[in-house]
């Protein structure tokens, strides 16, 4: 069999054509002559002269995005000169990746706003007044103030707000060393930022896990659920237009019409807020329709498990032997008529019923399953009820809820448009019910992803991260972590261990992320800084508005003078190489080599230890456990990009526990969607149901739809439009939001309070005019753009805007974050904790 490739198919086709007497538009080969070259043409010498002496080196870009894309950069007489797709990764479907911020990162190295040298500041914060330092004068100053404070308050006080390790371990992972080493406290960013689905440690008691972006090819039926994929997911959006093209479906479900909106087959348009309430709909259509998997919720999930009516606890061992266990959970066996111990994944205990049971002290209860008790939420929720919630038609919520259901298998990519709720919880446990419900959970194409910030770092770091006191001993150097949260805003009566975690920071180190130009409610943020904060130290490669606001600014180098790092990502499954193409331009350091330094005038420099990034990776590889075993440094610079050991070729997480051959991390071993906690059962949340927004309803805030419309919120009256702050396809967060040519292709180049125009009308707003979005918590000041797709009843933002980027205010600044107390049961950094409700605000606007 002769085979060709596309390359030399094209070729011979040409050569063919222009060879032929006659080709197939019936013209001779006279026409053709104008190919034929008959003159020299040195500009063909001359182009490729421009690519002579050029060096190429290997990078990865290392945003928060989840992309963690590789580039080739080419770099002559020391300057970058343009960069590639390598083309390299080991299966193609992730060839080529990319997108513009990647493909203009050089201009940030190069931008007017590199930060150059140390700098101190000397005027009032944010005035712009500095006094250059040399290094050692920043290194001494830094550490004088950090051993003053230390003494005054204790190490705890001095905090770093936390990097995102997987975007760089080697960089982003020296701070987290750094505080370990010198008993400095560490913030949370997952949840702070929004992006934790606490749903997924609820169910399942892990802190967040998905398909990989390619299993998307598996489905049959797939539905974008609160994620502007297409906006913000750009290197990886095409798996979702590869499935369009094989016939697959694809289904989106946002209150906005925008670019993900565009290209699907079916866009649901819901009210803000209300996605759990949808959810719900769609598990009462299959359950009515005979389309649930009861295999599935018997053996994997708490369906079977019974639930005491007395106290709405799980039934334990315990509770009905004297001599029980008290962590064994129980279901009833028909035969006997009584409780007996649940053993995993059997097709024995039933999944639905209730019945007496006689406890240990002689009493008779009455039990149920909880998947019983979960038919009766469900039952509330029909199609109408679902409808006049959430106003989606009803004959559309029968039709997508048997069209899931039918499929097989059906998957859900749902994102931060759920976690950044104040009841974001229930909205992704709504949704994975859906998953339980349809047996799509732990099978290739199927899932329920939350899609939200790149977190998984694919290596055990404990080794870096965390050393040992001793040489062969188990005691380690760890931070005493602070969720965010309560540095912005201060303790609460339920914070989760408040004797044990609760201090007032007094030094922020800003590790990673723009605290103060991204974080949410920066009203509060600004209040805490002016009161309790005494010194915040800024390593920035540019001059962010957090770089602005410090007392000790520190040139970072680019990613492009970064000798070495590895990048990890939950959205494909490789670790990758990062190779440095540039010597660090100005003044600039490594974090690492600052750490170093600073570390060694604290007197932990030799518990610090390193200062070479290669000897850092080569440990993350010795030491990172069966994922990276027989991956290699020498292996690395090789490959440059490897894939990781998975269980399969595709990740797709739970397929050991829904083949029965592992169990869940929780505490019944199955997927649980009853959760018998107090504060579960106090704010009756035991089971996923639609409770209305915390701020943004028109009706009865945080009760069940059976109470809150009988109600209408107050608040409302005064801010009546939805706020929300969204992610663009310029930035990743504030980064290369001052890019020239990136702000030339984003409209005018400045923030826009969109609306539509019905809304506009009501105010006499006008288009390219100045209006103030405005609440009882701040304001921003921006042009008007009039966008109908932008529906009635809301005003959007596109964010990430640095301070002189802002006309007056902030557009963070009318956010208020309520913390949720069921957000705070437990406390895990990154993994249980507060998460972010930022959408969850209201606003109005008038003319400037």
């Amino acid at each position: 069999m002769t085979t060709s490739t596309r390359r030399s198919f094209i070729k011979g086709s040409l050569a063919a054509l222009v060879g032929a007497s006659v080709n197939p538009f019936g013209q001779t080969s006279a026409a053709l002559a104008a190919l034929v070259q008959t003159e020299a043409r040195p500009w063909e010498q001359q182009m490729r002269d421009k690519f002579l002496g050029e060096t190429k080196f290997r990078a990865v870009n290392m945003p928060n995005c989840t992309g963690s894309c590789g580039w080739n950069v080419f770099v002559k007489d020391g300057i970058v000169q343009r960069v590639e797709p390598p083309l390299d990764y080991p299966d193609d479907e992730y060839n080529p990746r990319g997108c513009m911020k990647g493909q203009t990162y050089h201009r940030r190295v190069y931008a007017a706003d590199r930060v150059k040298y140390p700098m101190k500041r000397v005027g009032a914060r944010g005035a712009g007044i500095w006094e250059r330092l040399s290094w050692d004068e920043a290194f001494d100053y830094i550490a004088a103030e950090i051993k003053r404070i230390s003494e005054k308050y204790g190490s705890n006080t001095v905090w770093l707000y936390p990097p995102v390790p997987a975007t760089g371990i080697i960089k982003q992972g020296a701070g987290v060393r750094f505080a370990s080493v010198n008993s400095f406290g560490i913030g949370t960013f997952f949840n702070w930022y929004g992006d934790l689905p606490l749903a997924h440690p609820i169910t399942w008691n892990v802190k967040s896990e998905e398909h990989e972006f390619r299993d998307v090819l598996n489905s049959k039926y797939a539905i974008i659920w609160g994620s502007d994929v297409f906006q913000t997911r750009m290197p990886d959006a095409h798996f979702f237009t590869d499935i369009r093209a094989k016939g697959v479906k694809l289904v989106y479900i946002s209150p906005y019409f925008d670019p993900t909106a565009s290209g699907v087959d079916e866009w649901v348009k819901l009210r803000p807020g209300t996605d759990a309430a949808l959810a719900l709909g769609m598990c009462h259509v299959i359950v009515k329709k005979g389309l649930t998997d009861e295999a599935h919720l018997r053996r994997t999930t708490s369906g079977p498990l019974l639930i005491r009516e007395d106290n709405g606890k799980y039934l334990k061992a315990a509770d009905v032997d004297s001599d029980g266990d008290s962590e064994t959970f129980m279901v009833f066996d028909l035969d006997s008529e009584t409780a007996v111990p649940d053993v995993y994944f059997s097709d024995e205990a039933p999944l639905t019923g209730s019945w007496p049971v006689k406890l240990a002290n002689g009493e008779t209860i009455s039990c149920s399953t909880s998947h019983t008790l979960f038919l009766k939420t469900i039952d509330e929720h029909d199609p109408e009820t679902v409808s006049e919630i959430t106003g989606v038609p009803t004959e559309v919520i029968e039709r997508i809820a048997v069209e899931y259901a039918s499929a097989d298998p059906a998957s859900i990519w749902a994102g931060t448009g759920i976690n950044h709720w104040y009841h974001g919880d229930l909205m992704g446990r709504c949704t994975i019910a859906l998953g339980c419900m349809t047996g799509n959970i732990g099978k290739p194409g199927g899932g329920v992803g939350p899609w939200s910030g790149q977190h998984k770092v694919r290596l055990n770091p404990t080794e870096y991260f965390f050393p040992k006191k001793t040489e062969g001993g188990s005691e380690r150097y760890r931070p005493l972590p602070l969720d965010t949260t309560y540095v912005v805003q201060g303790p609460t009566e339920t914070m989760a261990e408040k004797e044990k975690y609760w201090r007032q920071v007094r030094c922020i180190w800003a590790a990673g992320g723009n605290l103060f130009g991204q974080a949410s409610d920066q009203a509060q943020l600004a209040k805490t800084l002016d009161e309790e904060i005494e010194f915040i130290v800024s390593p920035e490669v540019q001059m962010s508005s957090t770089a602005q606001l410090a007392d000790i600014v520190l040139p970072i180098v680019s990613w492009y003078e970064l000798p070495m790092d590895l990048c990890t990502t939950p959205a494909h499954p490789y670790i990758q190489l990062h190779e440095g193409a540039l010597k660090p331009m100005y003044e600039a350091k490594t974090d690492l080599e600052v750490y170093y330094e600073i570390s060694k005038r604290l007197g932990t420099g030799d518990i610090f230890e390193y200062n070479d990034p290669e000897q850092v990776a080569d440990l993350l590889l010795r030491t990172g456990g069966s994922q990276v075993e027989g991956i290699t440094l020498d292996r690395m610079k090789k490959e440059r990009v490897v894939k990781v050991n998975m269980l399969s070729d595709t990740y797709v997480p739970f397929t050991e526990q829904v083949a029965g051959k592992a169990t869940f991390a929780t505490a019944s071993g199955r997927q649980e969607l009853y959760k018998d906690e107090d504060r579960f059962i106090e704010y009756g949340e035991q089971l996923p149901i639609h409770k209305e927004p915390h701020v943004a309803s028109p009706y009865g805030t945080s009760k069940v739809w059976s109470e809150a419309k009988k109600e209408r919120n107050p608040n409302m009256q005064a801010y009546p439009l939805v706020y929300h702050a969204r992610h663009t396809r310029w930035s990743v967060h504030s980064s290369w939001r001052t890019t020239d040519i990136l702000l030339k292709l984003d409209d005018i180049g400045q923030p826009l309070l969109e609306m539509n125009r019905e809304e506009a009308a009501k105010r006499d707003l006008v288009a390219g005019k100045y209006a103030i979005a405005y609440n009882q918590h701040g304001y921003i000041k921006a042009k008007v753009k009039i966008r109908d797709s932008v529906p009635t009843g809301a005003v959007l933002i596109y964010f990430g805007w640095q301070r002189q980027q802002i006309r007056e205010g902030h557009w963070n600044g009318l956010s208020r974050v309520d913390i949720n107390p069921i957000h705070e049961i437990y406390f895990k950094p990154d993994f249980w904790g507060p998460v972010s409700g930022h959408f969850d605000q209201i606003c109005e606007v008038k003319k400037a």
